[in-house]
């Protein structure tokens, strides 16, 4: 072997060694979830759900209370503020895996 191809074998390996640090690091300081989104002090995502293309539904926590947000690709607009602590968490637990109540009902209830 020659002395080139042990300096081109001994940067790749370099070079891969720093990409994989870099990833884990990434993993570790990074917030679990979506990624480029981090909690900001005062308020959180807690779900999104699609509704179409380019369209969607986003509910942040901020403060005590919740807004639902609508998302199209040209505007955002507020579609709902909940406030009381037995609707935020029927409103968590519609976001969660297994809801025991479903998100229509919460709007629903809200509305009125």
């Amino acid at each position: 072997m020659s002395i080139d191809l042990v300096k081109t074998f001994a940067s790749l390996a370099f070079v891969l060694g720093l990409i994989f640090v870099l990833a884990w690091a990434y993993k570790k300081y990074m917030p679990a979830g979506q990624i480029g989104v981090r909690e900001q002090d005062g308020w959180r995502l807690l779900g999104t759900r699609a509704l179409g293309p380019g369209r969607q539904i986003h509910v942040f926590e901020v403060g005590r209370k919740l807004l639902l947000i609508g998302a199209t690709d040209k505007s955002l607009s507020t579609l709902m503020e909940i406030e009381g602590e037995e609707d935020c968490s029927m409103v968590k637990n519609a976001l969660s895996i297994k809801p025991s109540v479903s998100f229509a009902d919460v709007l629903r209830r809200n509305k009125s």
